[in-house]
């Protein structure tokens, strides 16, 4: 699971988040499962996703709160979205590796986290793939 050191959003806090558009609401959602919030965290990714369907960033953030709560199936469709929109989003790969990993099913976790390394220059995303990665062979 995806752990935060961020303080808990009181409901002031949350009432003076951003709100309008996808962009916003996705920032809004990613506050919110930073602080365990992952019902909410939906709930403004989904809003995110109705105002711009075509935006891959907020899937794999939805994947993100979906796994979290142990979604594991949800996550991997908002995953698969994700790559659909944008198939070099190596942190979508990387997410869906481990939670292919998660399930049990390693050849598809092996397969997504070695995308994820192809595509990645990001050291935060490699080092992450990579550590699972080296676990798995």
């Amino acid at each position: 699971m995806l752990a935060s050191c961020a303080p808990a959003v009181t409901e002031e806090e949350e009432a003076t988040l951003p709100a309008g558009t996808a962009v916003e609401h996705d920032e809004r959602g990613t506050v919110l499962a930073l602080a365990g919030l992952y019902k909410q965290a939906i709930t403004e990714f989904n809003k995110a996703v109705e105002l711009d369907p075509e935006y891959a960033m907020v899937y794999n953030n939805r994947g993100n709160a979906y796994w979290n709560k142990g979604n594991f199936d949800r996550a991997i469709a908002d995953y698969d979205k994700a790559i659909k929109l944008d198939p070099e989003y190596a942190e979508a790969y990387s997410n869906r590796g481990f939670v292919y990993y998660l399930k049990g099913e390693l050849t598809k976790a092996i397969s997504d986290l070695e995308k994820c390394l192809e595509l990645s220059d990001d050291f935060r995303v490699v080092a992450k793939a990579q550590q699972l990665l080296d676990q798995l062979r």
